[in-house]
C-alpha cells in the first residue's frame, strides 16, 4: 500500500494525521509505528460496530508515534544495562569456574566439571557440544567468521582457549545456560562474587543467592533478546504476566554497580516524564503495562536506591 493510500486509512479510522505522517511512515514504516503501538489509543466499542480499527476522539498519529520513539529509547537503555549485567555474569563465572578447575585444560568441555545430576546436568550436556563447535569452527582456516582472539589462543597455545577469552564469543543464553549446568560449590562461589560486588558500591550490603540469580538472569536474557530483535518492550511480560519492565529494572540493581544504576534511573525518569508531557492521557496505561502505578512509583524507587 502506498505511504498516500496508509494515510487516508487511518483518517477513515478516525486518527488524525498532519505534513509529518507520509514522512515518518517512509521512514519507520506502517507496521512498526501503527500495528505496533495503536492498542492504547482504539475506540473499543467502535471497532466493534465497524468491525475495523477506530480510534479514540482526538487522538493524533503523534501520539501513535510519540509511544514509538518512547519504546525505541527504552530498549536502547536497557540493552546497554542487560549488556553490562551480561559482561558481569561472564567475568564472575569465567573466574570461579576457571579456579574450581585450575588444572586442566579446557575444563569447561569436561560434563564431569558440571553438575552431576537433575536439569543443571541435563544442561550441561546440550551445552558442551555448542562449546565444542565453537572451538573446531575457529580452528578451520577456512570458516569465514573466525575470531581472531580465539585463533591465537589455539595456535600459540596448543588449544587451550581459557574460558575467560571463549565468554567473548557466547550469548547471553548460552552463559545463562552455563551458570545454570553448575553444581553447588561453583554456584555458591558466583553468588557469593556477586554479594561482594554489590556492598563494594553501596553503603547497605545484600546477600544475593543462586536461586535470584536464575531469575534475574532469565529476565534479563529475554528482555535483551527483546531489545535486540527490536520488539515491543515496555509491555512485554516473558513467560509470566507479572514479569514487567520494572521487575527488570529492580534486578539491575543487584548485578550493576550503583552509580551507573542512578544514571540509569534517571535516564529511565526523564522517558516517561517526557512522555507524560507528550501523552498525558495514556502514561497511566504505559505506566500499568511497565509494572509501575505511576511515574511516582519510579522517582521513590530512585530515592530508595540512593540511599542504599
Amino acid at each position: 500500500m502506498a505511504v498516500e493510500s496508509q494515510v487516508q486509512q487511518l483518517n477513515r479510522r478516525g486518527l488524525q494525521t498532519d505534513m509529518r505522517t507520509p514522512w515518518i511512515l517512509e521512514r519507520e514504516g506502517y507496521y512498526s509505528v501503527v500495528n505496533g503501538y495503536k492498542d492504547p489509543f482504539f475506540d473499543k466499542e467502535a471497532g466493534k460496530r465497524t468491525h475495523e480499527d477506530r480510534y479514540l476522539t482526538g487522538t493524533s498519529f503523534n501520539d501513535l508515534y510519540a509511544l514509538f520513539v518512547f519504546d525505541r529509547n527504552l530498549r536502547f537503555l536497557l540493552f546497554r544495562m542487560t549488556t553490562l549485567s551480561e559482561a558481569i555474569l561472564k567475568t564472575i563465572c569465567s573466574y570461579e569456574f576457571t579456579k574450581e578447575n585450575a588444572n586442566e585444560k579446557n575444563p569447561y568441555l569436561n560434563i564431569a566439571n558440571y553438575a552431576e545430576t537433575g536439569k543443571a546436568h541435563d544442561k550441561a550436556v546440550l551445552l558442551i557440544p555448542k562449546l565444542e563447535k565453537i572451538i573446531s569452527l575457529n580452528r578451520n582456516p577456512r570458516f569465514p567468521d573466525r575470531k581472531e582472539y580465539l585463533r591465537h589462543c589455539l595456535e600459540e597455545y596448543e588449544g587451550e582457549v581459557p574460558l575467560w577469552v571463549l565468554c567473548n564469543d557466547l550469548t547471553i543464553g548460552q552463559i545463562y545456560w552455563f551458570f545454570q549446568a553448575q553444581g553447588s560449590v561453583v554456584r555458591g562461589n558466583i553468588a557469593r562474587s556477586f554479594t561482594a560486588l554489590y556492598k563494594d558500591s553501596h553503603r547497605h550490603g545484600e546477600e544475593i543467592t543462586s536461586i535470584q540469580l536464575d531469575k534475574i538472569y532469565r529476565r534479563i536474557k529475554d528482555f535483551r533478546n527483546i531489545c535486540a530483535h527490536d520488539e515491543r518492550l515496555y509491555c512485554a511480560h516473558p513467560h509470566d504476566r507479572n514479569i514487567t519492565v520494572f521487575q527488570l529494572v529492580k534486578d539491575l540493581r543487584l548485578v550493576t554497580d550503583k552509580k551507573r544504576y542512578l544514571e540509569f534511573l534517571q535516564q529511565l525518569e526523564s522517558l516517561l516524564v517526557n512522555l507524560e508531557k507528550d501523552i498525558p492521557d495514556y502514561i497511566g496505561y504505559v505506566c500499568c503495562e511497565m509494572g509501575l502505578q505511576n511515574v511516582d512509583v519510579l522517582q521513590t524507587w530512585i530515592q530508595t536506591s540512593r540511599k542504599l
